[in-house]
């Protein structure tokens, strides 16, 4: 989640975004309205290294990448279609009992398991198909790229544990790391990944109907930090730790998309990126030029792609979102931006295990990109677009009916675009604090997203400063555990019309329609000309089909450890079975 946000509605102001039309977040909506919060303090950026340290450092990442251990492996996905026995669990030893071939991988390479784990065979999920299925997804907000306001008592406390008093100053991942050191650091971290999203929490999301799961990521779990980046430099630690998030995913047939949320130089200056700075140098030159920042985020989406390669949960993963909210401010800046694009898409297409490229515009609005998405429309969509609405909030507004309007408005906008939309950042952040009004607010954006790809939720999880409930601000409005707890503002779960989840195109749309069907007002029913979209105008995605026809039949091994794990749904996780969907 940014600190900004663009939102022009007017489609004749296409770049760069003035000021009348900027969202806030948080942080800098405290400015405006003169509240401030625990943590919405700036820090003044620190001045930049030599550009030969950038470049010698690029060059270090290069050599690093390219001795790093490539290919990996393969496997068969299915065509998409409806679930016709979608009940929860591990498909374990799957290919080893049908006599298919079994293929290691990385995470399951070693021949002595630590107690408690064992391998498991994985066969691909079907292909998700973004102009086609429906994401009614969540963010995984503050796992692993910190964002202090999501949960600043915590962050305060295990920083002022080793400097006392420093937790009133320290913003970011960037100073966390700063103050905690690398070892510090790693356990304070292994701790808050392993509790802030567990087994449970992933059940409890299928069983409200989430089919998908965007992971907020930063560089520094992509490829190796350089001197002067505090971050902690473990990339191995950090992909452990998604591909057992992706393990639980895939144990219950939910997919997720890796979102580059930080990046090198930091892409806007704010909490979201890692670093809050007034000196973000993710940008700078001209549009000819790659900035070292720019570079290394080339490295970043390589490095994404060869461990997608090796993961045996590769089909879990959708799409990658190759950076978050990047905010350009000059003509030449947003041409950098458009050629990161066109590299980002050119890396995965030509990559072992294809998935779509997911692009945020930018803070200009939609139009301004429409002839580069359709130069790059493909059928199923390798392409997606991604919006950050955030109806009635940038500032927080109080009049409900117009609110529930502003979500038809956004919607509009997403008619007739070459490639689909994806809301993969909406809240119930608004001035009105009724649960009732949250229940509608939830269902009624839900519904109108998948119009086109869908959305995610931001985010799964927020604890509220009490300092800040103290001064009478009160963002558990961005969290969906909080909105689980309003007893009265508790969304309908699928079971409720008869599914089991949404994991199938046709269980989501079986859901998503019996919730429109009760909500009042609404926006209407979904136009034609949204989703899904033509075929017959655009390529074919060959490389995403190539992929999965030379992999098909094979089965790809895992190692799971259920002993030791906290949730109670792990204990179950290697006894049950799930057929492939039909």
């Amino acid at each position: 989640m940014s600190a900004m946000y663009k939102l022009d509605q007017n489609d004749s102001a296409l770049y760069p975004p003035t000021g009348s039309s900027t969202h806030l977040a948080p942080e800098n909506q405290d400015r405006m309205s003169g509240q401030r919060s625990s943590f919405a303090t700036s820090r003044v950026g620190r001045k930049r290294r030599s550009p030969w340290v950038w470049v010698a450092a690029a060059v270090a990442a290069v050599i690093v990448i390219l001795a790093a251990v490539l290919g990996g492996v393969l496997g068969s996905r299915a065509t998409s279609g409806d679930n016709k026995n979608n009940s929860v669990g591990a498909k374990v030893n799957a290919g080893a009992a049908s006599g298919a071939s079994t293929t290691g991988t990385a995470s399951a390479a070693s021949t002595s398991l630590p107690a408690g784990a064992s391998k498991v065979a994985i066969t691909d999920l079907p292909a998700w198909n973004w102009g086609q299925n429906k994401s009614i997804g969540m963010c995984l907000g503050n796992t692993y790229i910190l964002e202090k306001w999501m949960a600043p008592d915590w962050f305060n406390a295990t920083v002022n544990a080793v400097q006392p008093g420093a937790g009133a100053t320290a913003m970011d991942e960037w100073s966390f790391m700063e103050i905690l050191g690398q070892e510090r650091g790693r356990a304070a971290l292994l701790e808050h990944f392993e509790t802030w999203a567990t087994e449970d929490d992933i059940e409890t999301m299928f069983q409200y109907g989430i089919n998908h799961l965007r992971i907020p990521t930063g560089f520094w779990a992509w490829i190796p930090t350089i001197e002067g980046e505090p971050y902690l430099n473990d990339t191995s630690l950090y992909q452990a730790q998604i591909e057992r998030v992706l393990g639980y995913l895939y144990d219950r047939n939910m997919y997720a998309i890796i979102d580059c949320h930080g990046l090198p130089g930091s892409q806007n200056g704010e909490q979201s990126s890692g670093h809050l700075t007034t000196e973000p140098s993710w940008f700078g030159g001209n549009a000819s030029t790659e900035t070292p920042n720019q570079i290394r985020s080339d490295q970043m989406v390589v490095a994404i792609t060869e461990w997608l390669a090796k993961t045996p949960y590769r089909s879990v993963v959708t799409g990658i979102e190759v950076i978050n909210e990047p905010r350009p401010y000059t003509p030449d800046q947003i041409v950098q931006l458009k050629n990161y694009y066109e590299r980002s898409y050119a890396t995965i297409q030509k990559s072992a295990w294809p998935v779509a490229t997911f692009l945020h515009n930018g803070y200009t609005n939609l139009t301004f990109w429409q002839d580069f998405a359709a130069a790059h429309a493909t059928q199923p969509p390798s392409m997606v677009m991604v919006d950050h609405p955030y109806p009635g909030n940038f500032p927080p507004q109080n009049d409900s009916s117009n609110i529930l309007s502003q979500i038809c408005t956004a919607a509009d906008r997403y008619l007739n675009y070459p490639i689909p939309i994806c809301i993969d950042e909406w809240s119930l952040y608004t001035g009105v604090k009724d649960q009732a009004f949250e229940k509608q607010f939830y269902e009624q954006q839900l519904v109108t997203w998948a119009w086109s790809a869908g959305g995610m939720y931001w985010s799964w999880k927020l604890e509220t400063s009490q300092q800040d409930l103290a001064a009478g601000l009160d963002y558990s409005q961005y969290s969906f555990v909080t909105l689980l707890k309003n007893n009265s503002a508790t969304i309908d779960k699928p079971s409720a019309f008869g599914q089991n989840g949404t994991t199938s195109m046709g269980a989501a749309e079986a859901y998503l329609s019996a919730l429109a069907a009760q909500i009042s007002p609404n926006c209407g029913t979904a136009p034609s000309n949204v989703a899904p979209y033509a075929t017959g105008s655009v390529s074919a995605w060959t490389a995403e089909q190539s992929a999965r026809s030379s992999a098909a039949g094979q089965t790809l091994t895992a190692t799971v450890t259920t002993s030791t794990a906290a949730s109670a749904t792990a204990t179950a996780r290697a006894k049950r079975a799930v057929p492939m969907r039909a």
